[in-house]
Parts: C-alpha cells; structure tokens; sequence
C-alpha cells in the first residue's frame, strides 16, 4: 500500500467487529489492510508508511501503529517513547487512552519495568470497563495476566528451589501438580 493509498484508507473508520458489552463494534487491526504491513512482520515499509502518515496527519492513530510495529519489531525503548508521545496528543477519549495504557504497560512489562507496568495495564483496564469494549478488556486483561504469570513462574521457581534444598520431595511435586510448567 502506498501512501497516498494508505492516506485515503486511513480517512475512513476502522473496521469493526462485536462487543457484546455494548453491542457496538471494536477495531480489529489484523483484519484492517491499513494495519496488516506489521502483523505480516513488513516492519520497514510499516514504519516508513506510518510515519509519512502521522507526519502529513498528526492522526495519533497513525502515531500508534508506528508503536506498535517498533514493539513487533523488538525496539522496545523506541516503542515506549512513541506511545509516551501519543499519550499526549489523544483526545479525551477512554478507549484510545486504554490502547494507550495497554500499550505503554506492556512495552514496560517486556522491560522488565514491573510497578510501572502493572500501573498502566489496571488503567487500561478501568477504562477499558468504563466504556464496556469487550475487546479492549480482554487485551488488558490479557497484559495482566502476563504480569501476574511472570511472577507466578518466579514463585514457583524459588519454592521448588526451596522445598530442593528442605529435602521435601512431597512439597516439590505439590509445586509441580499447582504449576506444571516454569
């Protein structure tokens, strides 16, 4: 897709699927060819694409996908600055503020940057909820079960290293049977 084309699409909404919540749709980026350049992993000629747009747009949509492709791509840092940009430029609007949110705590989570992390991903979800958009709920709590499974893993890694090193076999396999993947 070229600019001018991307441009064009771009003027006209997303496309929508269901949120039972509300009976109203909710942007699906994987079916949206405006969005699909960074799913199918074209992380170049998204973000050049993205950018030309944000940049002829000021659409802090556009500014999103540029997020997004960046954190696809792996360049964390890079991801986390663009999403803390768009924050500033969204409108009083709390499902894109929650995509925000969402965005922001899981690029954090992937840093390792916990407390922080968690901070915008029970934001997301507050306002996620106080839209009622099924999907933007269940990405954000999707991020928090992330958080939560990461840590999850590091209990259960101390507690068999523990009931190891207390001789307790019995604790060991409890540990295993609760949590039976590290």
């Amino acid at each position: 897709m070229s600019l001018p084309e991307l441009k064009t699409a771009w003027a006209g909404p997303l496309p929508r699927g269901r949120s039972p919540a509300k009976g109203e749709g909710h942007p699906r980026s994987t079916d949206d060819p405006r969005l699909r350049l960074g799913f199918q992993g074209r992380y170049k000629e998204a973000l050049a694409l993205y950018r030309a747009l944000f940049r002829e747009t000021q659409n802090p949509r556009a500014l999103h996908q540029v997020g997004m492709v960046l954190r696809m791509a792996g360049r964390l840092e890079e991801a986390l600055g663009v999403f803390q940009e768009e924050a500033g430029l969204l409108p009083e609007d709390p499902l894109a503020r929650s995509a925000n949110h969402y965005e922001q705590g899981y690029v954090l989570l992937l840093l390792g940057e916990r407390e922080e992390s968690r901070q915008h991903l029970e934001a997301a979800l507050a306002l996620a909820q106080r839209v009622g958009d099924a999907m933007a709920e269940a990405v954000a709590h999707r991020g928090l079960m992330e958080w939560h499974l990461e840590a999850a893993r590091a209990h259960r890694r101390e507690a068999l290293r523990l009931f190891q090193e207390a001789q307790d076999p019995k604790g060991a396999e409890e540990v295993e049977r609760l949590f039976p993947q590290g």
